[in-house]
């Protein structure tokens, strides 16, 4: 268990920022760009994610997502809540968000990182891999994927190892 926490705390990122920069805080391309006035309770809402503020960040990306006409910003706010979810180990109500972020946008790969995440803490280690996967496609260089794929890589092996000590039913 303690390494499905690490990976939910390593992994999970926000996928709304708004910034001049294009650029993710691990030089990886940023994966939404908010043109306009910038809807305040997402803002809000992923700033108290980054902060370590779940319930918080959670209840104003829900109320943000009420607010939203953007495929886009409905995409970031639904992975946003996704991310939240997953770190307080709420795998079942995180996974929708995640799926909904990944309709809205299949070209945001935090929400991949996120869904990743959650199927880690679900035990669907390949269904996670395949996220890691895609999250890579999107930005090879993202050095947070490349630390979610060791972290997928690091419990398939436990997961092995667990197997081959587990005794053989007669």
């Amino acid at each position: 268990m303690h390494g499905r926490a690490r990976l939910a705390f390593i992994a999970l990122v926000p996928a709304l920022h708004v910034s001049a920069d294009a650029r993710a805080v691990d030089g990886s391309p940023q994966s939404i760009t908010v043109l306009g006035a910038p809807n305040p309770a997402l803002v809000s809402g992923s700033s108290a994610l980054e902060a370590g503020r779940y319930l918080e960040g959670i209840r104003l990306s829900l109320a943000g997502l009420e607010e939203v006409a953007s495929p886009r910003d409905q995409a970031a706010g639904h992975a946003n809540v996704c991310a939240g979810y997953a770190a307080l180990k709420r795998w079942d109500e995180a996974l929708p968000h995640c799926n909904r972020s990944i309709e809205l946008d299949r070209g945001n790969w935090r929400a991949f990182n996120n869904r990743a995440a959650v199927y880690v803490g679900l035990g669907k280690l390949d269904l996670a891999l395949t996220d890691v996967s895609a999250g890579l496609g999107l930005a090879p260089d993202s050095t947070i994927l490349r630390k979610s794929l060791e972290v997928v890589n690091e419990h398939r092996a436990a997961e092995k190892r667990d197997r081959r000590r587990r005794p053989v039913r007669a």
